[in-house]
């Protein structure tokens, strides 16, 4: 397979890693983490029995923030074994020459502010990534139902926003004809990321987990890229 990098993708604050020959790469748990987000919205949203086992979990009382992913990527694993079954090297290694610097933002989408800002080293690019699965049908639409709802939340809550209009709206126009989309690497803020996403509709679950855990489950604070009038971190996977 190949990525695509639509806009560039960042490493967490960060310059990506580097080998002891000073070769540049994406570590494979950029892309599993990319993977994840999709395949616990998408059984989530498709499979009921799975939505009640994690709303259940979630309501419980004492829930253990660092525990919180862990256990749901459990319930979905005991009945569907789409990500356990996904290959790929551990390091995937990128053209210095598609690597820059740039200024990035962490921009509100709620308030429509920026909270601060940075230099960040990205990729923009194309690289091949031998990832074998047998799932690929599953996992494309896992990604395609996870990244269309998350682009368009991001544009909702942009409302008429120059932004909603400039990026988002080709954005969501075009992600639909995308083999298979993911969103990568550093793109918010949050701790939960996108994981979380699906709840955020919930009202209970909402409410619990903010109260709780002091945070919106939806990703509302992102990484916004002024130069390329972008938000990070949205890439294509082509067979």
């Amino acid at each position: 397979m190949e990525l695509l990098t639509w806009t560039p993708v960042a490493f967490y604050k960060k310059l990506f890693p580097r080998n002891k020959e000073g070769k540049t790469f994406i570590p494979a748990n950029v892309f599993k983490e990319a993977f994840t987000s999709a395949v616990i919205y998408y059984y989530i949203k498709k499979d009921r029995e799975i939505e009640h086992r994690v709303k259940n979990y979630l309501l419980k009382k004492g829930l253990k923030p660092e525990e919180i992913i862990d256990r749901i990527k459990e319930i979905i694993f005991e009945k569907y074994g789409v990500l356990q079954e996904i290959e790929l090297p551990e390091k995937i290694f990128i053209d210095e020459k598609d690597l820059y610097e740039t200024r990035a933002v962490i921009f509100d989408l709620k308030n429509w502010e920026d909270v601060a800002e940075f230099e960040i080293e990205v990729f923009k690019g194309k690289v091949e990534v031998p990832i074998k699965t047998p799932h690929l049908e599953k996992l494309k639409a896992a990604c395609h139902s996870y990244c269309e709802a998350l682009a368009n939340m991001e544009k909702k809550m942009l409302k008429d926003h120059p932004l909603a209009e400039s990026f988002y709206l080709p954005l969501t126009d075009s992600i639909k004809k995308w083999e298979i989309p993911l969103r990568m690497g550093m793109w918010t803020d949050l701790r939960f990321k996108g994981h979380l996403f699906f709840f955020w509709r919930v009202k209970e679950v909402r409410e619990k987990l903010f109260e709780e855990l002091k945070t919106d489950i939806r990703p509302t604070k992102i990484i916004y890229l002024p130069k390329e009038n972008a938000t990070a971190g949205w890439c294509e996977l082509s067979i």
